[in-house]
C-alpha cells in the first residue's frame, strides 16, 4: 500500500500525517505507542476509505506546543484539526489514548463527526478495576501486557528497535505520562458528559485485553446512548494488530451500516 508523509501546522503545531486510499475520510488516532509501522489493519481500512493518520501533538515526529497541558487539549485540537483539512463528516477511530482524544473532542462537539469507534479505549475508571500500570512495566512485560498471543509478543521483542525508533519510544512515553500519569489513563470528569454524544458509536474490545479489562466495554455501552459493541475472542489490548481482518470488517460494516 502507497502511505503518503506531510506535515500540516494546526494551532501553531506542525503535526505528521500518514495518508493512504480513497473514499469517505477515515481519521485513526493511534494509542499510548504511537505509530511505530504501517500495520495490516491500515491496509484493509485503506482499501475502502481515505485513511488519515496522525502522529498527536507530542508524538512521534510531531512537535510539542506550548499550550499542551491535558488529554482536553488534544480535543480541543482535533475539533481544530477537523475544520483546518475541510473534514466533514468524517468517521474518526480512536484506540487506547486515542479513543480517549476522541472522546474529549466529541463531547465538546459532533458537528464534524460521522461515527466514532473506540478501540480498547482508554478515558474512564471503572471503581475497584483500573487499567493496568503501564508506566512500571518493561518491555517486555509491557509486550506481553498488549497481546494476548505469547508468540506474536515474542516477535515483537526479538526485532531490535533503530536508534530512531529508541528516541520515538522514548517522545511516546515522555507525552504518554505528561498527559496520563495521574490519574491514570481517565480524566474524572469525562465520565458525566459521555451522554453529550449524538453520534452512532462503536466499541471494539479484545476479550483478553490486559491494559484496560474488557469490562470497560459495557460500561461505555452504558454511558454512550445506543452504542454497539463488538468483542473480540482471543485478543488483547492491539485487538486490532492480533484480528486485523475481524476488526476492520466490524468497522466497515458499522460505518456503511450507519452512512
Amino acid at each position: 500500500m502507497d502511505v503518503d508523509e506531510s506535515f500540516v501546522e494546526v494551532c501553531g503545531c506542525r503535526v505528521l500525517l500518514r495518508r493512504a486510499g480513497v473514499g469517505h475520510p477515515v481519521l485513526f488516532l493511534h494509542g499510548a505507542g504511537g505509530v511505530p509501522q504501517w500495520v495490516p489493519f491500515f491496509d484493509r481500512l485503506a482499501e475502502r476509505f481515505h485513511l488519515i493518520v496522525p502522529d498527536h501533538p507530542s508524538f512521534g515526529r510531531s512537535e510539542t506546543p506550548a499550550w499542551l497541558d491535558e488529554t482536553g487539549d488534544l480535543g480541543f485540537f482535533y475539533l481544530e484539526f477537523l475544520r483546518a483539512l475541510d473534514l466533514e463528516d468524517i468517521h474518526v477511530v480512536g484506540h487506547s489514548l486515542g479513543g480517549w482524544m476522541a472522546l474529549e473532542a466529541a463531547v465538546r462537539s459532533t458537528e464534524r463527526i460521522g461515527t466514532l469507534t473506540l478501540i480498547a479505549s482508554a478515558g474512564i475508571r471503572l471503581a475497584g478495576l483500573p487499567a493496568a500500570n503501564i508506566f512500571f512495566m518493561d518491555r517486555a512485560q509491557l509486550a506481553h501486557a498488549l497481546y494476548a498471543d505469547r508468540g506474536l509478543a515474542e516477535a515483537m521483542l526479538a526485532v531490535e528497535p533503530t536508534p530512531e525508533q529508541i528516541d520515538e519510544m522514548v517522545t511516546n512515553s515522555v507525552a504518554t505520562a505528561r498527559l496520563a500519569w495521574h490519574p491514570r489513563l481517565f480524566n474524572p470528569a469525562l465520565r458525566k458528559w459521555l451522554r453529550r454524544i449524538d453520534k452512532p458509536t462503536h466499541i471494539v474490545w479484545g476479550e483478553e485485553d490486559r491494559i484496560i479489562p474488557a469490562a470497560y466495554a459495557a460500561e461505555f455501552a452504558r454511558l454512550i446512548d445506543g452504542a454497539a459493541t463488538t468483542m473480540v475472542p482471543d485478543a488483547g489490548h492491539m485487538v486490532h494488530v492480533e484480528a486485523p481482518d475481524r476488526v476492520a470488517s466490524a468497522l466497515e460494516d458499522f460505518i456503511h451500516g450507519n452512512a
